[in-house]
């Protein structure tokens, strides 16, 4: 069975982003962190709010943004279990 591909994209001042890292390591998912701090201004992982997790190119926790934005409602384990169809 293929891996899927797991990002985490988040902006280093945002609070949820931790909270969320801290989650996806308690599931024991492999996962990419992107900094969208350290993306070009036209790269698409910037269009998303911050924490997103992004499953195989599409978008499965967060919400599509212009400029910048926090994801507010965070998931629990069992949610984000859910979520990425553990």
């Amino acid at each position: 069975m293929k891996m899927a591909d797991i990002k985490l994209v988040y902006f280093t001042s945002c609070p949820n982003a931790e909270p969320l890292r801290s989650t996806l390591k308690e599931l024991g998912i492999t996962f990419t962190e992107v900094c969208q701090d350290d993306l070009q201004g036209g790269d698409l992982l910037k269009n998303y709010s911050s924490p997103a997790i992004i499953k195989d190119g599409k978008l499965v926790f967060g919400t599509e943004v212009v400029g910048a934005g926090c994801s507010v409602d965070l998931s629990d384990v069992e949610e984000l279990r859910g979520i990425l169809e553990l």
